[in-house]
């Protein structure tokens, strides 16, 4: 009895370190099947913003517009949207108007423009106007993020603002 005690001894360890390494290669081979392929990389997003007329400084009570655009880089296309997730020391006026990439005016879905499939190379902007509230000193500003309706993913942003004197 004594012999078969050394050799379980032995050969507990052994069993051990094979089960181990087994899941081991499991979790690995799971996790190189389930990362996407090089070639499925969706299209990639270009997101540009300004206030309207290169504005710099404002005063409290102006009316000031910012324009953000969204630029379809490629490969492919998708519903990227653009959507207004802040606004500071200012108040929007209105419903902000989406821009297709064909220059047609739509009505947006505030907070989000939502222009549909862009193909690359096109665009789509959103121009957002609004009303200066903050006080002297104060930066009035807008920031904006692309949210995919397919992925759920929210990016990139972009925030533009303007001192407001």
């Amino acid at each position: 009895m004594h012999v078969l005690d050394r050799k379980m001894r032995r050969l507990i360890p052994i069993l051990g370190f094979v089960v181990l390494a087994g899941l081991l290669a499991a979790m690995m081979t799971s996790a190189s099947a389930t990362a996407s392929p090089a070639g499925a990389a969706g299209p990639t997003f270009v997101l540009q913003g300004t206030a309207a007329g290169g504005i710099k400084i404002i005063q409290t009570g102006q009316t000031l517009t910012f324009v953000f655009t969204e630029t379809n880089k490629g490969p492919g296309s998708a519903p990227e949207d653009l959507m207004i997730t802040d606004v500071t020391n200012a108040e929007v006026v209105g419903n902000p108007p989406c821009v297709l990439p064909n220059g047609f005016a739509i009505n947006s879905d505030t907070p989000s423009c939502e222009p549909g499939f862009v193909k690359t190379g096109q665009s789509a902007s959103i121009v957002i106007t609004t009303n200066v509230t903050g006080g002297s000193g104060l930066a009035a500003s807008v920031r904006l993020c692309l949210d995919n309706e397919s992925t759920g993913v929210i990016a990139p942003c972009k925030t533009v603002s303007v001192k407001i004197a």
